[in-house]
């Protein structure tokens, strides 16, 4: 070990300053440091042989062994008088570095003291390459902690160069920004694709870039699996990110959602729709991508909560904050329930008068859904289908065989409505099928 200062003490020192739990580190990634209000970026990134260098200077034999014979170790370290537990996940070229120390007795504060003046826990700039030998870490929002309501002001990404490119989209009223290495980025306006006028970005940039904001999760599937699923807030909305890989490269589709649940009277749904909003049984919201669904959803939650109904959303991921209250309570398929089933079984439990599965896709959501309108729950929900019409055939199809006349039975006998959204952009719009028609 060399006389000076072991470089995984920069990233120590910044845990105990911040007050946080521990850090996860990964080549080629944004250092996160966990909370447990929930993990927040930093700014720096840590390249992968800086990485080595860092863990082969502390680590003692025997887990040098396991780590050459790329199999996870674990051993602990002490540094100014706090001992912390490190684990090490080695892959090639790639390594994840878990850093677990005396857990937070607080979430982080919103701002900070570095030296004498004080640090937004919001980065607006990041470095242009990776720092990991000294200085201080700075660190941005949280994925969903702090989100800008009505009452906070917006705030940055901490990627300046996605906020430039998100913020030139909404500019041009889109609802779809795509990114790929080498070439331009394009925008789906009006239903149309078009070319954001944005320079090139290559692959080193957009995997940094990306990687800064997502949390550590998606960052890990992204590299595992090739994709992975995200929100975070651009100080002008929400953007749901869903993270690919290709012949290029990394790759990035980003869904611009609005900032914050609209009021239902403003999304021009039809006026029948808030009248089943005082019934017991399912309403659905269909539509093609980009027509509206999510909007739409938040903005019946909304109302919901407004006019004193306890609401449970299942959803995966949160998409749209609601404001904070009693009345809703958003929960992540992962991270806060394990699953739509188990979610909807706690739900029933808790005695809630509305029960949100965010998205009808598969078996298991069909199941859920089922089993809270047989319940007598207001259920809510989305399908990605075009017609409103379509939306009972679609749901009964995708229950298992075993449970199709049953389901269809009361799904028939609970359902209230269904909207859809039509056309994108400045020409979308919704119709309705009631129970009736």
């Amino acid at each position: 070990m060399t006389t000076d200062m072991p470089k995984i003490d920069v990233f120590l020192r910044s845990i105990e300053r911040f007050s946080a739990a521990g850090a996860v580190l990964t080549s080629g990634q944004a250092v996160t440091l966990k909370f447990p209000a929930g993990d927040r970026n930093a700014t720096q990134v840590v390249a992968h042989d800086q990485l080595v260098m860092l863990v082969r200077e502390i680590a003692p034999p025997a887990s040098l062994d396991q780590i050459d014979g790329n199999k996870p170790s674990r051993f602990d370290y002490e540094s100014n008088g706090i001992r912390y537990t490190i684990s090490i996940a080695p892959k090639p070229g790639s390594w994840q570095v878990t850093i677990d120390g005396p857990a937070a007795a607080a979430p982080a504060p919103a701002a900070i003291s570095v030296g004498s003046a004080p640090v937004r826990a919001i980065a607006s700039a990041r470095p242009s390459a990776p720092v990991i030998d000294g200085g201080d870490l700075a660190i941005e929002r949280g994925q969903y902690a702090g989100e800008p309501t009505t009452t906070a002001a917006p705030a940055t990404s901490g990627s300046s160069f996605l906020d430039a490119l998100t913020h030139a989209a909404r500019s041009q009223r889109a609802s779809d920004l795509y990114l790929a290495p080498g070439v331009v980025p394009l925008v789906r306006a009006g239903g149309e694709l078009r070319v954001l006028e944005r320079g090139v970005s290559d692959a080193e940039t957009l995997s940094r870039e990306l990687g800064s904001v997502a949390p550590a999760e998606a960052r890990n599937a992204w590299t595992e699996l090739g994709t992975a699923t995200f929100v975070y807030g651009d100080g002008m909305g929400r953007v749901r990110v869903t993270l690919s890989r290709d012949q290029l490269g990394p790759g990035a589709a980003l869904r611009l959602l609005v900032a914050e649940p609209p009021a239902l009277d403003r999304i021009g749904l039809p006026p029948e729709v808030p009248g089943w909003l005082d019934q017991r049984g399912l309403i659905v919201v269909a539509g093609i991508a980009g027509s509206g669904k999510t909007t739409a959803l938040a903005a019946l939650v909304r109302y919901l909560g407004e006019h004193g109904r306890r609401v449970v959303t299942l959803e995966h991921p949160i998409e749209l904050v609601h404001a904070p209250g009693p009345w809703i309570s958003q929960r992540e398929i992962g991270d806060h329930v394990a699953s739509v089933g188990a979610g909807v079984a706690a739900a029933m439990r808790e005695g809630a008068d509305v029960i949100v599965v965010g998205k009808v896709a598969a078996s298991e959501d069909a199941i859920a859904v089922t089993e809270a309108v047989a319940g007598g729950h207001l259920v809510l929900s989305t399908m990605a289908i075009a017609q409103a019409g379509d939306v009972l055939s679609h749901l009964v199809e995708l229950l298992p065989a075993d449970r199709r006349e049953l389901g269809k039975a009361i799904i028939e006998r609970g359902f209230l409505g269904a909207v859809a959204g039509t056309g994108q952009g400045a020409n979308r719009r919704f119709e309705a099928v009631g129970r009736s028609d």
